[in-house]
Protein backbone atom coordinates (compact mmCIF):
# COMPACT_ATOMS: atom_id res chain seq x y z
CA UNK A 1 0.00 0.00 0.00
CA UNK A 2 3.40 2.32 0.66
CA UNK A 3 4.37 1.93 -2.48
CA UNK A 4 1.02 2.59 -4.18
CA UNK A 5 1.19 5.97 -2.49
CA UNK A 6 4.34 6.93 -3.37
CA UNK A 7 3.49 6.90 -7.09
CA UNK A 8 -0.15 8.25 -6.83
CA UNK A 9 1.14 10.97 -5.48
CA UNK A 10 4.16 11.48 -7.81
CA UNK A 11 1.23 11.21 -10.32
CA UNK A 12 -1.24 13.69 -8.87
CA UNK A 13 2.03 16.22 -8.64
CA UNK A 14 3.42 15.30 -12.38
CA UNK A 15 0.15 16.33 -13.97
CA UNK A 16 0.08 19.59 -11.63
CA UNK A 17 3.28 20.82 -12.24
CA UNK A 18 2.85 19.94 -15.92
CA UNK A 19 -0.18 21.95 -16.84
CA UNK A 20 1.39 25.08 -14.39
CA UNK A 21 4.48 25.05 -16.67
CA UNK A 22 2.38 24.96 -20.16
CA UNK A 23 1.37 28.25 -19.19
CA UNK A 24 4.86 30.17 -18.67
CA UNK A 25 6.15 32.18 -21.64
CA UNK A 26 9.49 33.35 -22.37
CA UNK A 27 10.07 35.95 -24.98
CA UNK A 28 13.38 36.77 -24.77
CA UNK A 29 16.24 35.83 -27.39
CA UNK A 30 19.75 34.75 -25.72
CA UNK A 31 23.00 34.74 -27.72
CA UNK A 32 25.49 32.38 -27.19
CA UNK A 33 28.86 33.84 -26.23
CA UNK A 34 30.34 30.20 -26.27
CA UNK A 35 27.55 28.66 -24.47
CA UNK A 36 25.29 26.26 -25.90
CA UNK A 37 21.44 27.70 -26.03
CA UNK A 38 18.56 25.56 -25.67
CA UNK A 39 14.99 24.34 -23.88
CA UNK A 40 14.28 21.84 -21.87
CA UNK A 41 10.64 21.97 -23.23
CA UNK A 42 9.14 20.56 -26.65
CA UNK A 43 7.91 22.92 -29.06
CA UNK A 44 3.97 22.36 -27.59
CA UNK A 45 5.26 23.69 -24.57
CA UNK A 46 5.52 20.52 -22.47
CA UNK A 47 8.97 19.50 -20.54
CA UNK A 48 10.58 17.11 -22.51
CA UNK A 49 11.25 13.45 -20.88
CA UNK A 50 13.42 13.13 -17.41
CA UNK A 51 14.70 10.71 -15.39
CA UNK A 52 15.52 10.39 -11.31
CA UNK A 53 18.34 7.87 -10.56
CA UNK A 54 20.04 6.74 -7.69
CA UNK A 55 18.85 6.46 -3.87
CA UNK A 56 17.74 9.45 -1.73
CA UNK A 57 17.95 8.71 1.95
CA UNK A 58 17.03 11.20 4.97
CA UNK A 59 20.19 11.78 6.36
CA UNK A 60 22.48 10.15 4.15
CA UNK A 61 25.17 12.25 2.17
CA UNK A 62 24.20 11.45 -1.44
CA UNK A 63 26.13 9.09 -3.34
CA UNK A 64 27.77 9.60 -7.10
CA UNK A 65 24.67 7.15 -8.58
CA UNK A 66 22.03 9.59 -7.01
CA UNK A 67 21.52 11.77 -10.63
CA UNK A 68 18.96 13.24 -12.47
CA UNK A 69 19.02 13.15 -16.59
CA UNK A 70 17.47 15.95 -18.32
CA UNK A 71 16.56 16.74 -22.19
CA UNK A 72 17.76 19.64 -23.55
CA UNK A 73 16.38 20.57 -26.98
CA UNK A 74 19.51 22.23 -28.15
CA UNK A 75 20.01 25.26 -30.51
CA UNK A 76 23.37 26.40 -30.64
CA UNK A 77 26.54 24.16 -29.17
CA UNK A 78 28.78 25.57 -26.36
CA UNK A 79 29.10 24.77 -22.68
CA UNK A 80 26.47 24.85 -20.10
CA UNK A 81 26.46 25.05 -16.48
CA UNK A 82 22.99 23.77 -14.82
CA UNK A 83 21.94 23.84 -11.36
CA UNK A 84 18.44 23.42 -9.39
CA UNK A 85 17.47 24.86 -6.45
CA UNK A 86 18.26 23.77 -3.07
CA UNK A 87 15.50 21.72 -1.55
CA UNK A 88 15.49 19.75 2.16
CA UNK A 89 19.03 20.35 2.07
CA UNK A 90 20.41 18.90 -1.15
CA UNK A 91 20.30 19.89 -4.96
CA UNK A 92 21.24 19.10 -8.30
CA UNK A 93 24.59 20.37 -10.49
CA UNK A 94 25.61 19.82 -14.45
CA UNK A 95 28.64 21.85 -16.25
CA UNK A 96 29.96 20.23 -19.64
CA UNK A 97 29.53 20.85 -23.31
CA UNK A 98 27.46 19.95 -25.75
CA UNK A 99 28.70 19.17 -29.28
CA UNK A 100 25.57 18.47 -31.49
CA UNK A 101 22.02 20.44 -32.07
CA UNK A 102 18.64 18.51 -31.44
CA UNK A 103 17.62 16.38 -27.95
CA UNK A 104 20.83 15.88 -26.15
CA UNK A 105 20.33 14.08 -22.21
CA UNK A 106 22.25 16.10 -19.52
CA UNK A 107 23.24 14.50 -16.46
CA UNK A 108 23.07 16.78 -13.31
CA UNK A 109 24.86 15.27 -10.27
CA UNK A 110 23.39 15.42 -6.40
CA UNK A 111 25.54 17.49 -3.61
CA UNK A 112 24.22 17.11 -0.01
CA UNK A 113 22.51 15.58 2.78
CA UNK A 114 18.30 15.50 2.61
CA UNK A 115 17.38 17.08 5.86
CA UNK A 116 13.92 15.28 5.37
CA UNK A 117 11.70 12.16 3.52
CA UNK A 118 9.25 12.72 1.52
CA UNK A 119 8.80 13.79 -1.82
CA UNK A 120 10.54 16.90 -3.38
CA UNK A 121 9.91 19.17 -5.90
CA UNK A 122 13.13 20.68 -7.99
CA UNK A 123 13.14 23.37 -10.05
CA UNK A 124 15.67 23.38 -13.69
CA UNK A 125 16.86 26.39 -15.58
CA UNK A 126 18.28 26.07 -18.65
CA UNK A 127 18.17 29.26 -20.75
CA UNK A 128 14.50 30.75 -20.44
CA UNK A 129 13.18 27.60 -19.79
CA UNK A 130 11.60 26.05 -16.87
CA UNK A 131 10.98 22.39 -15.64
CA UNK A 132 10.00 21.26 -12.41
CA UNK A 133 11.47 17.36 -11.51
CA UNK A 134 10.37 15.55 -8.39
CA UNK A 135 12.79 13.10 -6.35
CA UNK A 136 11.26 11.08 -3.35
CA UNK A 137 13.25 10.80 -0.23
CA UNK A 138 12.93 7.54 1.88
CA UNK A 139 13.29 8.05 5.65
CA UNK A 140 14.91 4.78 6.31
CA UNK A 141 17.08 3.18 3.81
CA UNK A 142 15.87 -0.25 2.55
CA UNK A 143 16.91 -3.69 2.75
CA UNK A 144 19.86 -4.58 0.70
CA UNK A 145 19.20 -6.67 -2.53
CA UNK A 146 19.50 -10.16 -3.00
CA UNK A 147 20.93 -11.45 -5.72
CA UNK A 148 23.31 -14.09 -7.27
CA UNK A 149 25.51 -14.05 -10.46
CA UNK A 150 24.83 -16.25 -13.43
CA UNK A 151 26.10 -17.18 -16.97
CA UNK A 152 29.53 -16.29 -16.18
CA UNK A 153 30.69 -16.75 -19.48
CA UNK A 154 28.18 -14.32 -20.98
CA UNK A 155 30.21 -11.33 -19.09
CA UNK A 156 30.52 -8.14 -21.55
CA UNK A 157 33.80 -5.76 -21.43
CA UNK A 158 33.62 -2.26 -21.85
CA UNK A 159 35.71 -0.87 -25.18
CA UNK A 160 38.55 0.52 -23.06
CA UNK A 161 41.58 -1.17 -23.70
CA UNK A 162 43.78 -1.61 -20.04
CA UNK A 163 47.54 -0.27 -20.41
CA UNK A 164 50.28 -0.55 -18.06
CA UNK A 165 50.68 2.64 -16.41
CA UNK A 166 47.72 4.14 -17.98
CA UNK A 167 45.01 5.63 -15.46
CA UNK A 168 41.47 3.54 -16.23
CA UNK A 169 38.66 5.22 -17.58
CA UNK A 170 34.61 5.10 -17.67
CA UNK A 171 34.73 3.30 -20.65
CA UNK A 172 36.26 0.16 -18.94
CA UNK A 173 33.50 -1.21 -17.44
CA UNK A 174 32.67 -5.11 -17.06
CA UNK A 175 28.80 -6.11 -17.44
CA UNK A 176 27.80 -9.05 -15.19
CA UNK A 177 24.57 -11.06 -15.53
CA UNK A 178 22.74 -11.02 -12.36
CA UNK A 179 19.53 -12.79 -10.75
CA UNK A 180 17.63 -10.78 -8.61
CA UNK A 181 15.85 -12.60 -5.22
CA UNK A 182 15.21 -9.32 -3.55
CA UNK A 183 14.93 -5.92 -4.70
CA UNK A 184 16.79 -3.17 -3.28
CA UNK A 185 19.79 -1.06 -3.21
CA UNK A 186 23.09 -3.09 -4.03
CA UNK A 187 26.82 -1.95 -3.94
CA UNK A 188 29.58 -4.35 -5.64
CA UNK A 189 33.18 -3.78 -4.90
CA UNK A 190 35.91 -5.73 -6.21
CA UNK A 191 39.42 -5.78 -4.35
CA UNK A 192 42.64 -4.31 -6.89
CA UNK A 193 44.29 -6.39 -8.82
CA UNK A 194 47.41 -5.60 -10.31
CA UNK A 195 46.43 -2.09 -9.54
CA UNK A 196 43.21 -2.18 -10.93
CA UNK A 197 40.50 -2.43 -9.17
CA UNK A 198 36.01 -2.40 -9.61
CA UNK A 199 32.94 -0.97 -8.37
CA UNK A 200 29.24 -0.37 -9.02
CA UNK A 201 26.08 0.86 -6.97
CA UNK A 202 22.47 0.63 -8.21
CA UNK A 203 19.06 -0.03 -6.98
CA UNK A 204 17.72 -3.23 -7.94
CA UNK A 205 14.04 -2.74 -8.40
CA UNK A 206 12.17 -5.90 -9.66
CA UNK A 207 12.92 -9.37 -9.02
CA UNK A 208 14.18 -11.03 -12.05
CA UNK A 209 16.83 -11.57 -14.76
CA UNK A 210 19.18 -8.76 -15.66
CA UNK A 211 22.57 -7.32 -15.55
CA UNK A 212 24.91 -4.87 -13.38
CA UNK A 213 27.74 -2.57 -14.44
CA UNK A 214 30.85 -2.53 -12.88
CA UNK A 215 33.81 0.27 -13.81
CA UNK A 216 37.23 0.11 -13.31
CA UNK A 217 39.53 2.56 -11.16
CA UNK A 218 43.41 2.62 -10.54
CA UNK A 219 45.87 2.32 -13.32
CA UNK A 220 47.76 -1.16 -14.13
CA UNK A 221 50.65 -1.77 -12.79
CA UNK A 222 52.64 -4.81 -14.96
CA UNK A 223 51.27 -6.01 -18.76
CA UNK A 224 50.49 -8.98 -19.65
CA UNK A 225 51.17 -11.97 -19.22
CA UNK A 226 49.55 -12.90 -17.70
CA UNK A 227 45.66 -12.50 -17.95
CA UNK A 228 44.01 -10.87 -14.02
CA UNK A 229 42.07 -12.43 -12.80
CA UNK A 230 39.02 -10.84 -10.89
CA UNK A 231 36.13 -12.59 -8.24
CA UNK A 232 33.11 -11.07 -7.62
CA UNK A 233 30.99 -12.74 -4.63
CA UNK A 234 27.26 -12.04 -3.41
CA UNK A 235 27.03 -14.32 -0.64
CA UNK A 236 27.26 -18.19 -1.89
CA UNK A 237 27.15 -17.06 -5.49
CA UNK A 238 30.54 -15.96 -7.45
CA UNK A 239 31.67 -14.81 -10.40
CA UNK A 240 35.12 -14.64 -12.02
CA UNK A 241 36.26 -12.55 -15.06
CA UNK A 242 40.26 -11.85 -16.50
CA UNK A 243 41.51 -8.73 -18.29
CA UNK A 244 44.53 -8.22 -20.81
CA UNK A 245 46.74 -5.18 -19.98
CA UNK A 246 48.94 -4.01 -22.35
CA UNK A 247 52.20 -2.35 -23.16
CA UNK A 248 52.14 1.20 -24.04
CA UNK A 249 52.76 2.09 -26.86
CA UNK A 250 55.84 2.98 -27.71
CA UNK A 251 56.08 6.86 -28.99
CA UNK A 252 59.78 7.76 -29.55
CA UNK A 253 61.27 8.73 -32.49
CA UNK A 254 64.37 6.00 -32.23
CA UNK A 255 62.86 3.32 -30.18
CA UNK A 256 64.88 1.51 -27.98
CA UNK A 257 62.60 -0.96 -26.37
CA UNK A 258 64.63 -5.05 -26.59
CA UNK A 259 63.62 -7.14 -29.75
CA UNK A 260 62.07 -3.88 -31.83
CA UNK A 261 63.51 -4.84 -35.34
CA UNK A 262 63.66 -3.03 -38.36
CA UNK A 263 64.98 -4.28 -42.45
CA UNK A 264 65.59 -1.30 -44.79
CA UNK A 265 66.75 -1.71 -48.32
CA UNK A 266 68.24 -0.17 -51.00
CA UNK A 267 66.25 1.96 -53.13
CA UNK A 268 66.80 0.44 -56.70
CA UNK A 269 69.06 -2.43 -55.18
CA UNK A 270 67.79 -6.25 -54.43
CA UNK A 271 66.86 -8.44 -51.52
CA UNK A 272 70.39 -8.35 -50.77
CA UNK A 273 70.69 -4.78 -50.51
CA UNK A 274 68.52 -5.57 -47.43
CA UNK A 275 69.86 -4.58 -43.48
CA UNK A 276 68.29 -5.98 -40.73
CA UNK A 277 68.82 -4.37 -37.10
CA UNK A 278 67.47 -5.79 -33.69
CA UNK A 279 67.76 -3.78 -30.21
CA UNK A 280 69.21 -5.82 -28.15
CA UNK A 281 68.14 -6.89 -24.30
CA UNK A 282 72.11 -5.81 -23.52
CA UNK A 283 73.52 -2.21 -23.24
CA UNK A 284 76.91 -1.03 -23.47
CA UNK A 285 78.09 1.76 -21.08
CA UNK A 286 80.32 5.04 -22.21
CA UNK A 287 81.31 7.19 -19.48
CA UNK A 288 78.27 7.97 -17.31
CA UNK A 289 76.15 7.01 -19.91
CA UNK A 290 74.25 3.14 -21.01
CA UNK A 291 73.42 2.93 -24.28
CA UNK A 292 71.10 0.43 -25.85
CA UNK A 293 72.76 -1.69 -28.51
CA UNK A 294 71.22 -1.86 -32.21
CA UNK A 295 72.70 -4.85 -33.63
CA UNK A 296 72.80 -5.04 -37.40
CA UNK A 297 72.43 -8.77 -38.37
CA UNK A 298 72.97 -10.91 -41.66
CA UNK A 299 71.09 -14.01 -41.57
CA UNK A 300 70.66 -13.93 -37.91
CA UNK A 301 74.33 -12.77 -37.37
CA UNK A 302 75.58 -9.80 -35.43
CA UNK A 303 78.06 -7.96 -38.25
CA UNK A 304 78.02 -4.26 -36.46
CA UNK A 305 76.52 -2.29 -33.88
CA UNK A 306 74.98 1.12 -33.33
CA UNK A 307 74.59 2.96 -29.70
CA UNK A 308 71.79 4.45 -28.61
CA UNK A 309 70.44 6.39 -25.78
CA UNK A 310 67.55 8.81 -25.26
CA UNK A 311 66.91 11.55 -22.40
CA UNK A 312 63.51 12.87 -22.30
CA UNK A 313 62.78 13.66 -26.32
CA UNK A 314 66.91 14.19 -26.92
CA UNK A 315 68.25 10.91 -29.12
CA UNK A 316 71.99 10.37 -29.05
CA UNK A 317 74.32 7.73 -30.69
CA UNK A 318 77.67 7.17 -29.90
CA UNK A 319 80.67 6.51 -31.99
CA UNK A 320 83.28 4.12 -30.62
CA UNK A 321 85.60 3.72 -33.92
CA UNK A 322 87.17 5.22 -36.94
CA UNK A 323 84.19 5.29 -39.48
CA UNK A 324 86.86 3.23 -41.33
CA UNK A 325 88.86 6.20 -42.62
CA UNK A 326 90.01 8.09 -40.13
CA UNK A 327 93.52 7.29 -38.16
CA UNK A 328 92.02 7.66 -34.30
CA UNK A 329 88.75 6.76 -33.26
CA UNK A 330 86.03 9.43 -32.85
CA UNK A 331 84.50 8.05 -29.48
CA UNK A 332 82.14 10.70 -29.10
CA UNK A 333 78.33 11.15 -28.58
CA UNK A 334 76.36 13.30 -30.61
CA UNK A 335 72.80 14.46 -30.98
CA UNK A 336 70.85 12.50 -33.29
CA UNK A 337 67.45 14.43 -33.07
CA UNK A 338 66.01 16.44 -30.64
CA UNK A 339 62.11 15.70 -31.35
CA UNK A 340 61.17 19.08 -28.81
CA UNK A 341 62.55 21.30 -31.14
CA UNK A 342 61.29 23.67 -33.56
CA UNK A 343 61.42 23.84 -37.15
CA UNK A 344 64.64 25.06 -38.84
CA UNK A 345 66.52 24.74 -35.02
CA UNK A 346 69.94 23.39 -35.72
CA UNK A 347 72.48 22.15 -33.30
CA UNK A 348 76.23 21.25 -34.14
CA UNK A 349 78.45 18.19 -32.90
CA UNK A 350 82.32 18.91 -33.14
CA UNK A 351 84.07 15.40 -33.17
CA UNK A 352 87.70 17.58 -33.25
CA UNK A 353 91.09 16.64 -34.84
CA UNK A 354 91.83 13.36 -36.86
CA UNK A 355 93.17 12.12 -39.79
CA UNK A 356 91.69 10.88 -43.31
CA UNK A 357 93.67 8.93 -45.22
CA UNK A 358 96.56 11.30 -44.97
CA UNK A 359 95.20 14.60 -44.77
CA UNK A 360 95.24 16.55 -41.15
CA UNK A 361 92.08 17.14 -39.84
CA UNK A 362 91.77 20.53 -37.49
CA UNK A 363 87.99 19.06 -36.95
CA UNK A 364 85.08 17.19 -38.01
CA UNK A 365 81.50 18.61 -37.65
CA UNK A 366 77.93 17.83 -38.12
CA UNK A 367 75.67 20.58 -38.40
CA UNK A 368 71.64 19.34 -38.13
CA UNK A 369 68.60 21.16 -39.08
CA UNK A 370 65.29 20.09 -38.40
CA UNK A 371 63.55 20.66 -42.20
CA UNK A 372 59.60 19.26 -40.84
CA UNK A 373 57.59 17.96 -38.38
CA UNK A 374 54.31 16.67 -38.03
CA UNK A 375 54.38 15.59 -41.96
CA UNK A 376 52.96 12.54 -43.14
CA UNK A 377 54.82 10.30 -45.29
CA UNK A 378 54.55 7.24 -47.31
CA UNK A 379 57.46 5.28 -47.44
CA UNK A 380 57.55 1.39 -49.14
CA UNK A 381 53.50 1.42 -49.32
CA UNK A 382 53.33 2.25 -45.88
CA UNK A 383 51.70 5.76 -44.20
CA UNK A 384 52.99 7.13 -41.25
CA UNK A 385 51.85 9.95 -39.47
CA UNK A 386 54.28 12.24 -37.40
CA UNK A 387 57.37 12.22 -39.42
CA UNK A 388 60.02 14.48 -37.99
CA UNK A 389 62.83 15.29 -41.31
CA UNK A 390 66.44 16.10 -40.25
CA UNK A 391 69.11 17.36 -42.76
CA UNK A 392 72.84 16.60 -41.63
CA UNK A 393 75.91 18.52 -43.31
CA UNK A 394 79.12 16.40 -42.30
CA UNK A 395 82.23 19.11 -42.98
CA UNK A 396 85.78 18.32 -42.46
CA UNK A 397 87.67 21.00 -42.03
CA UNK A 398 91.52 20.34 -43.54
CA UNK A 399 94.18 21.93 -42.31
CA UNK A 400 95.55 24.73 -45.38
CA UNK A 401 92.09 24.45 -47.57
CA UNK A 402 89.87 25.25 -44.74
CA UNK A 403 86.36 23.59 -44.34
CA UNK A 404 84.95 21.06 -47.13
CA UNK A 405 81.34 19.50 -47.12
CA UNK A 406 81.86 15.79 -47.56
CA UNK A 407 78.13 14.91 -47.44
CA UNK A 408 74.72 15.55 -47.26
CA UNK A 409 72.18 13.50 -45.38
CA UNK A 410 68.77 13.62 -44.65
CA UNK A 411 66.61 11.54 -42.41
CA UNK A 412 63.28 10.82 -42.03
CA UNK A 413 61.89 10.00 -38.25
CA UNK A 414 58.19 8.27 -37.46
CA UNK A 415 57.05 8.41 -34.15
CA UNK A 416 57.00 5.02 -32.67
CA UNK A 417 58.97 3.98 -35.33
CA UNK A 418 61.91 5.34 -35.81
CA UNK A 419 63.80 6.04 -38.87
CA UNK A 420 61.98 5.22 -42.10
CA UNK A 421 64.06 6.85 -44.57
CA UNK A 422 67.68 8.22 -45.67
CA UNK A 423 69.10 9.91 -48.56
CA UNK A 424 72.63 10.34 -48.43
CA UNK A 425 74.73 13.00 -50.77
CA UNK A 426 78.11 12.32 -51.45
CA UNK A 427 79.43 16.08 -52.26
CA UNK A 428 83.45 15.31 -53.95
CA UNK A 429 82.17 12.33 -55.56
CA UNK A 430 78.69 13.49 -56.46
CA UNK A 431 76.15 9.88 -55.97
CA UNK A 432 73.09 9.73 -53.71
CA UNK A 433 72.23 6.68 -51.79
CA UNK A 434 68.58 5.92 -50.79
CA UNK A 435 67.13 3.70 -48.13
CA UNK A 436 63.49 2.88 -47.12
CA UNK A 437 62.54 0.93 -44.03
CA UNK A 438 60.14 -1.70 -45.35
CA UNK A 439 59.35 -3.91 -42.62
CA UNK A 440 59.22 -2.91 -38.46
CA UNK A 441 58.61 -4.77 -35.33
CA UNK A 442 58.55 -2.45 -32.43
CA UNK A 443 57.82 -3.49 -28.89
Amino acid sequence: MKIFVHFFTIFLLTLTITSCQKELHFDSVITSNGQAVGTLKSSSGNCLPNLVLGSYIKDSVLKPSAIIEVTADITSIGTYQIKSDTVAGFYFTGTGTVTRTGENIIQLSAAGTPSSGGTKIFTIKFGTSICKIIVFVDVTAPPNAAYTFTNCAGTIFGPGVYIAGNTVDATHTVTLNVHVITPGPYTINVPAVNGVSFSGTGTFTTATNTQVTLTASGAPTVASPPTYTYTVTSGTSSCAFSITVANPPNIDYVPQTNFSNWSSMLVGGTAADTTYIQVSTNSKTFGTNSYKIFEIKNMGTPTDSVFNRKNGGLYYQYIDGNLGVLTNPINKEYLVLDSNAAINATWTANFGPNVAMGFPLSNIRVDAQILAKGETQTIASTTYNNVIRVKYTYTATVIGLGDIPVAEEQRWFARGIGVIRSSIINLINPATIVTETIRTQVF
